[in-house]
């Protein structure tokens, strides 16, 4: 009996010990209330300014990528641009080297290099705006001049001056136009 007598006075003694131990804790509630009003305000200034820097961070790594993703883009786009320049460079000295330039080899030549300067805007995604014969859009055409006509419907294309371009339904040059507008009688005096 002796022996359960020991047993209860361990078992009292390990509780009085776990009382003190939990009444010496700090809950993380009453350590928020114990840090003072400055050492929050210094945290949270702390935190800010640390918030800023990162989010200063993110703007230039931002800046960076877009920039080197545009060097890459027009050297590529340049790149592929050379051999036009190599052709025209090619079909001015053949011109300037002969005493009487032959017109169809260099109209020839100079369509090849329009057809390898075509082929590259369509590699690239641009697409061509030749709107003659179609009604006159103010997004994508510019008026140049009317044109009086009875024979075609006011505000229709009649003539292409310059083509117009578009790259991924982003319009980089208008389509200079003549428009057609009904023709009116003169008045005779």
């Amino acid at each position: 009996m002796a022996d359960d007598n020991n047993d209860i006075k361990k078992d009292a003694n390990v509780d009085e010990t776990n009382l003190e131990t939990s009444e010496n804790t700090i809950s993380p509630k009453e350590e928020l209330e114990e840090i003072s009003p400055e050492e929050k305000i210094k945290e949270l200034e702390d935190t800010l300014l640390r918030t800023v820097a990162e989010m200063d961070n993110m703007r230039k790594r931002s800046e960076k990528e877009r920039s080197e993703a545009y060097k890459i883009g027009a050297s590529i786009f340049i790149k592929d641009m050379l051999p036009i320049i190599d052709n025209l460079q090619r079909a001015l000295l053949s011109a300037a080297n002969t005493e009487k330039p032959e017109t169809e080899s260099f109209v020839d030549g100079t369509k090849a290099i329009l057809r390898d300067f075509e082929a590259l805007l369509d590699k690239t995604g641009v697409k061509t705006i030749n709107p003659e014969g179609e009604k006159f859009d103010p997004n994508f055409h510019e008026a140049m001049f009317e044109i009086p006509t009875d024979e075609n419907e006011p505000g229709t294309i009649l003539q292409v001056i310059e083509q117009g371009y578009i790259l991924e339904n982003r319009l980089l040059r208008a389509a200079k136009v003549g428009v057609s507008t009904k023709k009116t009688e003169e008045k005779q005096n």
